[in-house]
């Protein structure tokens, strides 16, 4: 019930959710009904250009989060004290320049301390560093774009980098689409401010254990991993040309959270079912100068 009231709260907050674009932005995510734990993100953030020109912009931001996991106790044979409950505050930078008519360029790089604070402190293993590098080159006979590059992120639940591509395409005024890795989308726009979206998409979580925790009589240290992918459909308004809001919900195709050691070895694998996931978000957008092609 307390996890209802909050995505409710959220909806009437005038500020969103931004995955890609400058914004200020706030999130709630929910995967409920899992046979081992029901899992609620809350997240804040924002993403501000500092130096926004025709041919080049860079953005500064950070974002707060906190993930909530609610365990079946029946399923989970030790204690859950210690990872019920994480947070996560990040710092972030983001750059894109305009390389010719055809290419351009993207770069992130993002330090982020994600932790359950057992000891109330930031141990080093708190801290994590994000990186992504993408080259975008549009057809303009074919109006479309290919995508590629690479990108390591905590967000995915993944220790490692995992490529990035995709090829998106506007096909008129209301049907667009992108298919690649780790994000999937088609676009139907039924008016300028309303528009029907489907999408198959990676989402996780990466948290460390700041203090020990005791699976089976032994203590590990380690960090909290989950991997989803997820099918769904999503509604999209704007208003004022800087306001969006988003109702999102789907089926995770593949779902896995485990407890791994620093060497990432599996310590325990919860072992969860597929579930269902709900999202509720409200961004404001600010204004972009550059002149690199956006056909999504």
């Amino acid at each position: 019930m307390k996890n209802l009231w909050i995505l409710l709260l959220l909806t009437a907050i005038n500020i969103g959710y931004s995955q890609e674009g400058d914004a200020i932005y706030l999130s709630a995510e929910q995967f409920p009904g899992t046979d081992v734990s029901d899992v609620t993100k809350l997240e804040a953030g924002i993403a501000f250009p500092i130096i926004n020109t025709n041919k080049e912009k860079l953005t500064i931001g950070g974002k707060v989060q906190n993930t909530s996991f609610s365990y079946v106790d029946k399923d989970v044979p030790f204690e859950t004290d210690e990872i019920e409950d994480f947070n996560a505050f990040s710092f972030k930078l983001g750059y894109k320049r305009r390389l010719s008519d055809r290419w351009s360029l993207q770069l992130m790089g993002e330090s982020q301390v994600s932790s359950n604070f057992g000891e109330n402190e930031i141990k080093p293993e708190d801290i994590f560093f994000n990186a992504s590098a993408v080259l975008e080159r549009y057809n303009e006979s074919n109006n479309s774009i290919w995508t590629f590059g690479a990108t390591y992120d905590i967000q995915y639940g993944l220790y490692y980098p995992i490529p990035v591509i995709a090829y998106t395409k506007r096909i008129d005024e209301s049907w667009a689409y992108k298919i690649g890795f780790p994000d999937a989308r088609v676009k139907w726009s039924i008016s300028e401010h309303h528009n029907f979206e489907g999408f198959a998409t990676l989402k996780g979580f990466t948290g460390n254990i700041n203090d020990e925790v005791e699976v089976y009589k032994e203590d590990y240290s380690g960090t909290l991993r989950q991997t989803r992918y997820i099918l769904g459909l999503g509604y999209n308004v704007s208003f004022f040309k800087t306001f969006e809001a988003n109702i999102s919900g789907g089926y995770s195709m593949y779902n896995t959270m485990k407890i791994q050691d620093y060497n990432h070895n599996e310590v325990y694998d919860f072992e969860p079912s597929n579930s269902y996931y709900l999202n509720l978000s409200r961004k404001y957008k600010f204004k972009s100068n550059t002149a690199i092609r956006s056909l999504y």
